[in-house]
Protein backbone atom coordinates (compact mmCIF):
# COMPACT_ATOMS: atom_id res chain seq x y z
CA UNK A 1 0.00 0.00 0.00
CA UNK A 2 1.40 3.59 -0.68
CA UNK A 3 0.66 6.58 0.82
CA UNK A 4 1.90 10.22 -0.27
CA UNK A 5 0.41 13.09 1.79
CA UNK A 6 -1.00 15.86 0.11
CA UNK A 7 0.83 18.82 1.97
CA UNK A 8 4.74 16.15 0.65
CA UNK A 9 6.54 17.90 -2.51
CA UNK A 10 7.87 15.28 -4.80
CA UNK A 11 9.92 16.48 -7.70
CA UNK A 12 9.84 15.26 -10.97
CA UNK A 13 11.85 12.43 -12.14
CA UNK A 14 10.85 10.58 -9.09
CA UNK A 15 10.10 7.18 -8.64
CA UNK A 16 8.36 5.96 -5.82
CA UNK A 17 7.75 1.80 -5.64
CA UNK A 18 5.64 0.12 -4.15
CA UNK A 19 5.10 -0.01 -0.37
CA UNK A 20 5.79 3.49 -0.02
CA UNK A 21 4.71 6.34 2.51
CA UNK A 22 5.61 9.74 2.32
CA UNK A 23 4.57 12.19 5.67
CA UNK A 24 3.10 15.92 5.51
CA UNK A 25 5.61 18.51 4.91
CA UNK A 26 8.65 16.13 3.26
CA UNK A 27 10.28 17.09 0.40
CA UNK A 28 11.88 14.26 -2.38
CA UNK A 29 14.02 15.90 -5.06
CA UNK A 30 14.69 15.52 -8.20
CA UNK A 31 15.91 12.13 -9.72
CA UNK A 32 15.39 10.26 -6.09
CA UNK A 33 13.94 6.68 -6.05
CA UNK A 34 12.11 5.29 -2.88
CA UNK A 35 11.04 1.93 -2.32
CA UNK A 36 9.39 0.11 0.36
CA UNK A 37 10.35 2.92 2.94
CA UNK A 38 8.14 4.70 5.54
CA UNK A 39 9.24 8.21 5.33
CA UNK A 40 7.57 10.77 7.87
CA UNK A 41 6.52 13.97 8.15
CA UNK A 42 9.22 16.92 7.75
CA UNK A 43 11.92 14.77 5.97
CA UNK A 44 14.17 16.24 3.07
CA UNK A 45 15.85 13.88 0.94
CA UNK A 46 18.38 15.57 -2.02
CA UNK A 47 18.60 14.74 -5.54
CA UNK A 48 19.14 11.16 -7.05
CA UNK A 49 18.92 9.49 -3.99
CA UNK A 50 17.90 5.59 -3.45
CA UNK A 51 16.00 4.24 -0.49
CA UNK A 52 15.17 1.18 -0.62
CA UNK A 53 13.84 -0.70 2.66
CA UNK A 54 13.70 2.41 4.81
CA UNK A 55 12.15 3.52 8.01
CA UNK A 56 12.70 7.67 8.25
CA UNK A 57 12.13 9.73 11.25
CA UNK A 58 10.56 13.15 11.28
CA UNK A 59 13.04 16.13 10.72
CA UNK A 60 15.66 13.54 9.05
CA UNK A 61 17.74 15.14 6.37
CA UNK A 62 19.49 13.16 3.62
CA UNK A 63 21.49 14.44 1.22
CA UNK A 64 22.18 13.96 -2.78
CA UNK A 65 23.37 10.91 -4.00
CA UNK A 66 23.10 8.75 -0.78
CA UNK A 67 22.24 5.14 -1.19
CA UNK A 68 20.65 3.88 1.68
CA UNK A 69 19.18 -0.35 2.21
CA UNK A 70 18.87 -3.03 -0.19
CA UNK A 71 15.92 -4.39 -2.03
CA UNK A 72 14.42 -6.76 -0.04
CA UNK A 73 17.51 -6.94 2.86
CA UNK A 74 16.71 -6.11 6.39
CA UNK A 75 15.53 -2.24 7.00
CA UNK A 76 17.22 0.35 7.91
CA UNK A 77 15.99 2.90 10.42
CA UNK A 78 16.95 6.71 11.19
CA UNK A 79 16.23 7.89 14.12
CA UNK A 80 14.75 11.81 14.00
CA UNK A 81 16.62 14.78 13.25
CA UNK A 82 19.19 12.87 11.88
CA UNK A 83 21.60 13.88 9.34
CA UNK A 84 23.22 12.10 6.40
CA UNK A 85 25.64 13.05 4.41
CA UNK A 86 26.48 13.59 0.38
CA UNK A 87 27.06 9.76 -1.27
CA UNK A 88 26.54 8.29 1.87
CA UNK A 89 26.47 4.65 0.98
CA UNK A 90 24.06 2.92 4.33
CA UNK A 91 24.03 -0.61 4.70
CA UNK A 92 21.15 -3.46 5.13
CA UNK A 93 20.17 -3.60 8.46
CA UNK A 94 21.51 -0.72 10.48
CA UNK A 95 20.13 1.37 12.90
CA UNK A 96 21.27 5.12 12.83
CA UNK A 97 20.37 6.84 16.18
CA UNK A 98 18.25 10.33 16.52
CA UNK A 99 20.58 13.55 15.51
CA UNK A 100 23.26 11.05 14.39
CA UNK A 101 25.32 12.94 11.65
CA UNK A 102 26.87 10.83 8.73
CA UNK A 103 30.03 12.73 6.63
CA UNK A 104 29.74 13.13 3.13
CA UNK A 105 31.44 10.02 1.45
CA UNK A 106 31.04 7.51 4.08
CA UNK A 107 30.04 3.99 4.18
CA UNK A 108 28.13 2.88 7.23
CA UNK A 109 28.01 -0.80 8.13
CA UNK A 110 26.81 -1.21 12.18
CA UNK A 111 24.77 0.77 14.24
CA UNK A 112 25.39 4.60 15.25
CA UNK A 113 24.46 5.98 18.33
CA UNK A 114 22.39 9.06 18.49
CA UNK A 115 24.02 12.57 18.06
CA UNK A 116 27.20 11.04 17.30
CA UNK A 117 29.15 12.07 14.19
CA UNK A 118 31.02 9.41 11.78
CA UNK A 119 33.08 9.85 9.38
CA UNK A 120 35.04 7.39 6.63
CA UNK A 121 34.84 4.41 5.01
CA UNK A 122 34.04 2.35 6.43
CA UNK A 123 32.32 4.78 9.11
CA UNK A 124 34.07 5.52 12.89
CA UNK A 125 33.28 7.59 15.50
CA UNK A 126 34.78 10.89 15.66
CA UNK A 127 32.81 12.39 18.18
CA UNK A 128 29.67 13.27 19.90
CA UNK A 129 27.82 16.51 18.90
CA UNK A 130 27.26 18.95 21.18
CA UNK A 131 23.79 19.99 20.81
CA UNK A 132 21.61 23.36 21.83
CA UNK A 133 17.97 22.01 21.89
CA UNK A 134 15.28 23.65 19.44
CA UNK A 135 12.75 23.01 17.13
CA UNK A 136 12.83 20.50 14.39
CA UNK A 137 13.69 21.08 10.59
CA UNK A 138 10.93 23.02 9.08
CA UNK A 139 11.09 23.15 5.25
CA UNK A 140 7.31 24.36 4.73
CA UNK A 141 8.14 27.77 3.39
CA UNK A 142 10.86 26.69 1.15
CA UNK A 143 8.55 24.32 -0.53
CA UNK A 144 6.04 27.06 -0.93
CA UNK A 145 8.47 29.10 -2.32
CA UNK A 146 9.58 26.33 -5.16
CA UNK A 147 6.46 25.51 -5.51
CA UNK A 148 5.55 28.88 -6.71
CA UNK A 149 8.06 29.04 -9.22
CA UNK A 150 6.76 29.13 -12.53
CA UNK A 151 10.29 28.44 -14.22
CA UNK A 152 11.03 25.60 -11.49
CA UNK A 153 13.95 23.06 -13.51
CA UNK A 154 13.45 25.10 -16.38
CA UNK A 155 16.03 28.06 -16.32
CA UNK A 156 17.53 28.95 -19.47
CA UNK A 157 21.04 28.53 -20.75
CA UNK A 158 22.66 31.26 -21.44
CA UNK A 159 24.15 32.46 -24.98
CA UNK A 160 27.21 30.74 -26.16
CA UNK A 161 26.59 27.46 -23.94
CA UNK A 162 26.00 23.87 -25.48
CA UNK A 163 23.71 21.87 -23.23
CA UNK A 164 23.41 17.78 -23.52
CA UNK A 165 19.73 18.16 -22.18
CA UNK A 166 17.75 16.39 -19.31
CA UNK A 167 18.20 17.42 -15.99
CA UNK A 168 17.13 19.71 -13.76
CA UNK A 169 18.22 23.34 -13.97
CA UNK A 170 16.68 26.17 -11.34
CA UNK A 171 20.11 28.27 -11.20
CA UNK A 172 21.15 31.73 -12.29
CA UNK A 173 23.59 30.56 -14.34
CA UNK A 174 25.77 33.13 -16.05
CA UNK A 175 29.73 33.37 -17.30
CA UNK A 176 32.15 33.65 -20.23
CA UNK A 177 31.67 31.34 -23.41
CA UNK A 178 32.08 27.92 -24.56
CA UNK A 179 30.75 26.60 -21.82
CA UNK A 180 29.69 22.84 -22.09
CA UNK A 181 26.64 21.34 -19.89
CA UNK A 182 26.63 17.52 -20.16
CA UNK A 183 23.36 15.91 -20.13
CA UNK A 184 21.39 14.86 -17.04
CA UNK A 185 23.26 18.27 -15.48
CA UNK A 186 21.33 19.58 -11.99
CA UNK A 187 21.89 22.67 -11.04
CA UNK A 188 20.45 24.52 -8.31
CA UNK A 189 20.74 28.40 -6.95
CA UNK A 190 20.00 31.80 -6.78
CA UNK A 191 20.85 35.17 -5.37
CA UNK A 192 17.07 35.67 -4.15
CA UNK A 193 17.51 32.61 -2.07
CA UNK A 194 18.79 31.91 1.31
CA UNK A 195 21.87 33.32 -0.01
CA UNK A 196 22.36 36.92 -2.29
CA UNK A 197 26.18 34.93 -3.42
CA UNK A 198 23.57 32.19 -4.41
CA UNK A 199 24.40 30.62 -8.17
CA UNK A 200 26.54 29.63 -10.44
CA UNK A 201 28.86 31.76 -12.06
CA UNK A 202 31.16 30.15 -14.75
CA UNK A 203 34.18 30.95 -16.38
CA UNK A 204 35.30 30.61 -20.45
CA UNK A 205 36.38 26.91 -21.76
CA UNK A 206 34.92 24.96 -19.08
CA UNK A 207 33.25 21.46 -19.56
CA UNK A 208 31.02 19.98 -17.02
CA UNK A 209 30.12 16.34 -17.32
CA UNK A 210 27.38 14.35 -17.50
CA UNK A 211 24.95 13.98 -14.49
CA UNK A 212 26.79 15.97 -12.22
CA UNK A 213 24.86 18.17 -9.95
CA UNK A 214 25.67 21.15 -8.71
CA UNK A 215 23.98 22.61 -5.35
CA UNK A 216 24.68 26.47 -5.97
CA UNK A 217 22.50 27.63 -3.15
CA UNK A 218 25.57 29.50 -1.41
CA UNK A 219 27.25 30.31 -4.30
CA UNK A 220 29.80 28.46 -6.88
CA UNK A 221 31.85 30.06 -8.98
CA UNK A 222 33.95 27.96 -11.66
CA UNK A 223 37.32 29.54 -13.48
CA UNK A 224 37.99 29.43 -16.83
CA UNK A 225 39.45 26.22 -18.32
CA UNK A 226 38.01 24.03 -15.38
CA UNK A 227 36.89 20.60 -16.26
CA UNK A 228 34.51 18.92 -14.09
CA UNK A 229 34.01 14.99 -14.60
CA UNK A 230 31.06 12.89 -15.26
CA UNK A 231 28.77 12.57 -11.94
CA UNK A 232 31.00 15.24 -9.98
CA UNK A 233 28.63 16.70 -7.15
CA UNK A 234 29.32 20.66 -6.13
CA UNK A 235 27.51 21.04 -2.74
CA UNK A 236 27.95 25.07 -1.62
CA UNK A 237 25.83 24.90 1.71
CA UNK A 238 26.12 23.61 5.26
CA UNK A 239 23.89 23.67 8.80
CA UNK A 240 25.01 24.44 12.06
CA UNK A 241 25.61 21.51 13.68
CA UNK A 242 25.73 23.01 17.80
CA UNK A 243 21.90 23.21 16.85
CA UNK A 244 19.31 20.83 17.05
CA UNK A 245 17.35 22.98 14.36
CA UNK A 246 20.20 22.51 12.05
CA UNK A 247 19.87 25.98 10.92
CA UNK A 248 21.46 26.85 6.86
CA UNK A 249 24.59 28.15 6.58
CA UNK A 250 25.99 29.31 3.22
CA UNK A 251 29.31 27.09 2.12
CA UNK A 252 30.52 29.08 -0.92
CA UNK A 253 32.72 26.82 -3.28
CA UNK A 254 35.49 28.75 -5.78
CA UNK A 255 37.04 26.57 -8.48
CA UNK A 256 40.29 27.81 -9.93
CA UNK A 257 41.06 28.02 -13.18
CA UNK A 258 42.36 25.30 -14.92
CA UNK A 259 41.15 23.06 -12.07
CA UNK A 260 40.49 19.26 -13.15
CA UNK A 261 37.94 17.34 -11.14
CA UNK A 262 37.61 13.62 -11.67
CA UNK A 263 34.61 11.76 -12.50
CA UNK A 264 32.88 11.04 -9.47
CA UNK A 265 34.29 13.54 -7.21
CA UNK A 266 32.41 15.44 -4.54
CA UNK A 267 33.26 19.03 -3.22
CA UNK A 268 31.73 20.63 -0.25
CA UNK A 269 31.90 24.20 0.63
CA UNK A 270 32.71 26.59 1.99
CA UNK A 271 36.19 25.40 0.29
CA UNK A 272 38.36 27.36 -2.33
CA UNK A 273 40.12 24.37 -4.73
CA UNK A 274 43.31 26.71 -5.97
CA UNK A 275 44.16 27.35 -10.31
CA UNK A 276 45.51 24.03 -11.71
CA UNK A 277 44.04 22.05 -8.71
CA UNK A 278 43.47 18.37 -9.37
CA UNK A 279 40.91 16.22 -7.80
CA UNK A 280 40.87 12.30 -8.09
CA UNK A 281 38.02 10.40 -9.23
CA UNK A 282 35.53 9.65 -6.76
CA UNK A 283 37.07 11.77 -3.91
CA UNK A 284 35.58 13.88 -1.42
CA UNK A 285 37.08 17.38 -0.74
CA UNK A 286 36.39 19.63 1.98
CA UNK A 287 38.34 21.99 2.71
CA UNK A 288 40.86 24.43 0.55
CA UNK A 289 43.13 23.24 -1.96
CA UNK A 290 46.03 25.22 -2.50
CA UNK A 291 47.35 26.26 -6.42
CA UNK A 292 48.86 23.45 -8.29
CA UNK A 293 47.70 20.63 -5.34
CA UNK A 294 46.13 17.28 -5.46
CA UNK A 295 43.32 15.58 -3.31
CA UNK A 296 42.71 12.11 -3.19
CA UNK A 297 40.70 9.77 -0.89
CA UNK A 298 37.79 10.48 1.50
CA UNK A 299 38.33 13.23 4.03
CA UNK A 300 37.57 12.73 7.48
CA UNK A 301 37.45 15.89 9.42
CA UNK A 302 33.65 16.12 10.22
CA UNK A 303 34.12 20.01 12.04
CA UNK A 304 35.07 21.19 8.82
CA UNK A 305 32.61 19.08 6.58
CA UNK A 306 29.14 20.53 6.76
CA UNK A 307 27.67 17.79 4.68
CA UNK A 308 24.47 19.05 4.39
CA UNK A 309 21.68 18.84 1.90
CA UNK A 310 21.00 22.31 0.37
CA UNK A 311 17.31 23.28 0.77
CA UNK A 312 17.08 26.05 -1.63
Amino acid sequence: MEYYSPSAFIEGDTVMGSGTTVGPGTWIRFGTSVSGSALAGGVFVGFRCRLDGVRVASGCQIASLARIGRPGAAPVTIGAGAWIGARTVVEPGVRIGSGAVVAAGAHVVADIPSDVIVVGRPARTLRRRQVREGEAPDFTAIIDRVRARADTGRAPVPAHWTSGGGGFLDAVLSGGPDVRLGAGLIAMGRPDGPSPRGGIRVGGHVRIGAWSILEGSGGIDIGPGADLGDGVLVVSSGHDLSRRALPWQDGPVRIGAGVVIGAGATIVGPCRLGDGAVVAPDSVVVGDVPVGGFSAGVVSTADRSRQAPSVS
